[in-house]
């Protein structure tokens, strides 16, 4: 069954294109605006108290080092443990870390780069719901209104001031270009470049907001194909894979020597289904707001969600869809009518997150257990935002309004995003958390864990609160072995020996299997584990060696294999009719 669509307009001449042009750029500029009226408080040389404590600030300080000392990809945190070193970077998905390090390094100061980086991710957001806006329908008044209210719904402040979430804040920015890649390769018949190249952003920002994300999106996808036509979905599904390949440097490693360190015990993670299901949204949280007040832990009685669940979506959603019945059952309807099959798609999922909330024990009972990490259900806040804007706006792209009555639309959206109370967009600075607070007293003392609550990327061959015990007792050489010197730049040792006849040396560095030893000439090393400390085998002599971290093999496996989907991405996005290679069976339909 094939789907009408509209015929697209004449090429615009040069002036025209000025005209717009500056149209855009007039948007941008008032989206500027309004996230610095709303987000001003978060420029400032003061960290603020969120759930992430200082810890958010210390983790970036390390990734600066770690930058700074020419170790790209960062492994590990050097200075954690008592300066055993933590291997989150290894672990946990990196994009949103490295970019807040890098203004770090740019700006000299790693609590402004950390607050910078959360300016930029709800200003980026914006300016990528107004392009999704543009890309979908066209219409500049919808775009904007869309955007506006992106980085005005409760949740986005929740997730910056009360929770310090840095790499979930990042993933608003993901959701409409991933939306819009599927969009542009549905419509033009062939892989747009920008589908699987925010597909991997979003899942190397946040992997557990991504995994829902992209299920969402294949659960849409799967329904699509019975209006759209399988061929024109298969493509887009094929975009999405070669995006999860190209995370496969940093997620096939980390995947396999999970289960060495205490992330792989779901009771430590909290991701188990009864867990899940405790925390579950309680629906009279859908309409209630108290000021100054949101924890997100439902099973307390205290507990507001100060309408951060969205109620307002519900009205905005139901409004848009209320007009679009009436408009298409009147036979008024406007433009591309897959926008429709595509809100409605939108919709429904939508209703899924808010059902899952409520009740997810059904669901994550039977999902993979990756699943139950996302802990708490209300995560999916930000997944809603987007669904429900993105619905609404598909409904009313479709809705005769003029743009004179779009514009006004645009000015009272303008002026609901200015009246956000203040009590929601207010941060709690901490007078002694500057730049001068990250230094070795405070790097020391509070990286005993890690710089995580749980200590979970540290090997399970002890308990956490042993390992900073473990390191600072580290065994003194035996036998013949001299240590005439040692350095360090980061996570790189070079240490200078003296073995007449070889031996072992254990270094005061937990031992991960990434580590790396060479000696002069590029000689290599090996490297054991002595009770979780790294150990080298030296070879006889006196020479200096040097101990960094590495890629193992299947870290080589997984660059492979990314270098190979970005090989496959250019091939196929620079094609410009559909490739035999996605030509999947089913109907076309018919282009735009």
């Amino acid at each position: 069954m094939s789907i009408p669509t509209t015929t697209p307009p004449a090429a615009p001449t040069p002036h025209t294109r000025w005209r717009v042009l500056a149209a855009h750029g007039g948007a941008a500029a008032l989206l500027l605006l309004v996230v610095l009226y709303l987000f001003f408080e978060v420029l400032s040389d003061l960290a603020f108290q969120s759930w992430e404590t200082f810890w958010l600030y210390l983790r970036v300080q390390q990734y600066a080092v770690e930058l700074a000392a020419g170790h790209f990809p960062p492994r590990v945190f050097p200075d954690a443990v008592a300066g055993g070193g933590s291997a989150f970077p290894f672990f946990h998905p990196p994009l949103a870390y490295w970019l807040s390090a890098f203004l770090g390094l740019s700006l000299g100061d790693m609590v402004v780069g950390v607050n910078v980086s959360f300016l930029l991710s709800v200003l980026l957001s914006a300016w990528a719901m107004y392009g999704m806006g543009m890309a979908l329908s066209g219409r500049r008044w919808l775009a904007l209104m869309g955007a506006l209210l992106y980085i005005s719904l409760p949740y986005r402040f929740v997730s910056v001031f009360v929770i310090g979430a840095l790499e979930e804040s990042w993933t608003f920015l993901w959701y409409p270009l991933v939306l819009t890649g599927a969009w542009w390769t549905l419509t033009r018949q062939r892989l747009s470049w920008l589908l699987p190249l925010s597909v991997a952003a979003l899942l190397l920002t946040h992997a557990v907001m991504g995994l829902y994300f992209l299920a969402l999106g294949a659960l849409g996808l799967g329904a699509a194909g019975f209006r759209l036509g399988w061929r024109e979905v298969g493509r887009v599904a094929a975009g999405g894979l070669l995006g999860v390949a190209l995370t496969l440097w940093h997620f096939l490693p980390a995947r396999l020597a999970l289960a060495d360190v205490w992330a792989g015990v779901p009771e430590v993670m909290r991701s188990l289904p009864d867990f899940v299901h405790g925390h579950r949204v309680q629906p009279w949280q859908w309409f209630d707001e108290h000021p100054n007040r949101w924890n997100g832990i439902s099973a307390f009685q205290a507990d507001s969600m100060c309408f951060s669940l969205g109620a307002g979506q519900w009205v905005v959603l139901a409004l848009a869809a209320g007009a679009y019945t009436v408009v298409a059952r009147r036979g008024l309807a406007v433009g591309d009518a897959r926008l429709s099959v595509l809100a409605k798609g939108l919709a429904v999922l939508w209703a899924g997150c808010l059902l899952f909330m409520v009740a997810p024990l059904p669901f994550v009972s039977v999902l993979p257990t990756a699943f139950s990490a996302i802990q708490f259900p209300w995560r999916l806040l930000g997944v809603t935002a987007f669904l429900s804007l993105a619905a609404a706006g598909l409904f009313l792209a479709r809705a005769p309004i003029s743009p004179r009555l779009g514009a006004v639309i645009t000015g009272a959206t303008v002026v609901l995003a200015l009246s956000t109370p203040p009590f929601q967009r207010t941060n709690s600075l901490v007078a002694d958390w500057d730049d001068a607070a990250i230094n070795s007293w405070t790097l020391r003392r509070n990286g005993f864990s890690g710089y995580t609550p749980n200590g979970e990327y540290l090997p399970r061959l002890h308990a956490v609160e042993q390992w900073v015990e473990r390191v600072s007792s580290s065994p003194v050489p035996g036998g013949s072995v001299q240590v005439l010197g040692a350095d360090r730049d980061g996570s790189r040792w070079s240490v200078r020996v003296d073995a007449p006849q070889g031996g072992p040396l254990v270094l005061p560095v937990v031992a991960y299997d990434f580590y790396r030893a060479t000696g002069d000439g590029e000689r290599t090393l090996e490297t054991f584990s002595e009770q979780g400390l790294l150990g080298v085998r030296l070879l006889p002599g006196q020479y200096t060696f040097t101990v960094e971290p590495g890629t193992t093999p299947a870290g080589w496996l997984g660059v492979g294999l990314g270098v190979a989907a970005l090989g496959g991405v250019l091939l196929l996005a620079s094609r410009r009719r559909s490739s035999w290679l996605l030509a999947f069976t089913g109907r076309r339909a018919p282009p735009v």
